[in-house]
C-alpha cells in the first residue's frame, strides 16, 4: 500500500509540472465578417497581429460574403462555441440585429465593429462616423464645384448602416446648396462591377455629369472605367471613400488621377481587440469609439503615400517577427514536452527505485522476523527433546 501511495505521489507531481509548463488560452473571440474585401482583409490582419500580443487570446474568423442568412449561421455558431467575446460587423442591420441580440442576451459581450444594428443590444461599438463622414464629403464636393453642377450617387448595400448614414449626411449638405443637382442615387452593393454596370446605363441617360460620388473607392473605380469606356472620364470628377493604399485601391487611383479625392475610412483592426480586451478583463471601456476620418487628394496623397509605404513595411517586419516568434515558441513548447516527459520517466524510475528498496527493506524485516521465530521454535524443539530424554531416564530408574 505504501508503494501505491509512493508512486501516485510521484505521479501527481509530475502532473503539476506539466500543467504548469503549458500555455492554456483563457479568452476565445469570434469574429464575423460580412464581406471579403481588401477593406476587411486589412482589418483581419490588424485584428490578428494585435491578438499576437495577448498570449492567452485565441481568435477565429468567419466571413460571410455579402450574405446576411450565412452571417446568422456564422454568428449562432460562435453562440455555440460559447465564445467570451463577439465581434460583429453587420452585412445589413434589420436581418443581422435577432441574432446579435440573442447573443448579447446570453451574456456574451458583443462588440459591433463599422456597423451597427437596429438596437442598442451591443456591448461596445467602434468605427467611423458615417453621417459626418457623409457630410464631409457634401461638403467637400460643394466646394470643388464651387457651389453649381450635377452629380451621381452610388450608394453601398441599401441595408447596410453606412450606406444609410453616408447618404443621409451627403444629402443633408446638398439640401442648401440650390445649383447642385443630385441627378440620380443608385445602389453598387459596395462592389466595382455593379457599379461600373450601373454607371455605364447612367451615362446614356445622362449627357451631363460633373461629378460622381462612390460610397467606396471600389465603385469609384468602377463608374471611372465606364465613363472611360465612353471616352467622358475627363468630363467629371470622382469621389470615392476608404483611402487603402495598394495597386486599384483609393490612395493610387487618386495618384494615377483617377479620382480625385478619397475619404480615409479607418479600419482599426488594433483598436478592435484592445476595446476587446478591456472589456475581457473588466477594465473601463467607451459604449462608442468614434475613428476619426481626413481627406486625401492631390495635395496630401504623395505623403500619404510615403507614409502607408512605410507602415506597411513595418508591418510586414511585425509579420515576419511574429512567425518567428510563433516558429520559436513552437521550439520551445516542443522542448518543454521532451523535459516534463524526460521528467516524467525520471521520477517514474526514482519511484520504481524508492518502491524496490521499500520492497527489499520489507523482505529482510520479514526475513528477520522468520528466522527469529525460526530459531525459536528451535530452541523449543531442543527443550522438548531434552525434556523428553530426562523423562525417558527418570522411568527405567
Amino acid at each position: 500500500m505504501k508503494n501505491v501511495t509512493i508512486i501516485s505521489l510521484f505521479l501527481f507531481i509530475a502532473g503539476i509540472c506539466i500543467s504548469c509548463g503549458s500555455n492554456e488560452q483563457k479568452f476565445h473571440i469570434g469574429v464575423s465578417q460580412c464581406s471579403d474585401d481588401e477593406w476587411r482583409n486589412q482589418m483581419n490582419k490588424e485584428i490578428l497581429r494585435e491578438a499576437n500580443f495577448y498570449e492567452e487570446l485565441s481568435v477565429e474568423i468567419l466571413t460571410s460574403k455579402d450574405d446576411s442568412k450565412q452571417q446568422c449561421k456564422d454568428i449562432k455558431h460562435f453562440i455555440d462555441e460559447k465564445v467570451d467575446l463577439l465581434i460583429v460587423a453587420p452585412n445589413e442591420a434589420a436581418p443581422i440585429t435577432p441574432v446579435v441580440e440573442e447573443a448579447f442576451n446570453k451574456g456574451i459581450p458583443v462588440i459591433m465593429v463599422d456597423r451597427k444594428i437596429l438596437s442598442n443590444r451591443y456591448t461596445a461599438f467602434i468605427g467611423a462616423d458615417n453621417l459626418e463622414i457623409g457630410k464631409a464629403v457634401g461638403t467637400y464636393i460643394a466646394n470643388l464645384l464651387h457651389g453649381k453642377g450635377k452629380v451621381i450617387e452610388i450608394t453601398g448595400l441599401k441595408g447596410s448602416t453606412p450606406a444609410i448614414e453616408r447618404h443621409r449626411g451627403f444629402t443633408q449638405v446638398l439640401e442648401d446648396k440650390n445649383d447642385i443637382e443630385l441627378l440620380a442615387v443608385t445602389e453598387g452593393d459596395w462592389r466595382q462591377a455593379t457599379a461600373r454596370h450601373k454607371m455605364d446605363s447612367l451615362l446614356q441617360q445622362y449627357p451631363e455629369v460633373n461629378l460622381v460620388f462612390a460610397q467606396n473607392d471600389r465603385m469609384a473605380d468602377g463608374a471611372y472605367a465606364a465613363a472611360k469606356q465612353c471616352n467622358r472620364e475627363k468630363d467629371m470628377k470622382f469621389i470615392g471613400i476608404d483611402a487603402l493604399s495598394g495597386k486599384g485601391y483609393g490612395l493610387d487611383g487618386v495618384l494615377d488621377g483617377k479620382l480625385d479625392a478619397t475619404f480615409i475610412y479607418p479600419t482599426g483592426g488594433d483598436k478592435v481587440i484592445q476595446l476587446a480586451m478591456d472589456i475581457l478583463l473588466d477594465h473601463d471601456f467607451p459604449k462608442e469609439t468614434i475613428l476619426s476620418t481626413s481627406i486625401v487628394d492631390a495635395t496630401n496623397a504623395p505623403i500619404m503615400k510615403m507614409q502607408t509605404s512605410h507602415i506597411m513595411a513595418l508591418d510586414q517586419k511585425i509579420e515576419m517577427m511574429g512567425g518567428k516568434i510563433n516558429e520559436y515558441l513552437t521550439r520551445y513548447a516542443t522542448q518543454q514536452v521532451i523535459l516534463y516527459g524526460s521528467l516524467l520517466v525520471l521520477l517514474l524510475v526514482i519511484g520504481l527505485l524508492v518502491a524496490v528498496y521499500l520492497s527489499l527493506r520489507t523482505k529482510n524485516k520479514l526475513n528477520q522476523m522468520l528466522f527469529n521465530q525460526k530459531t525459536l521454535l528451535e530452541d523449543q524443539k531442543n527443550q522438548l527433546e531434552k525434556q523428553r530424554i530426562n523423562w525417558r531416564n527418570y522411568h527405567k530408574k
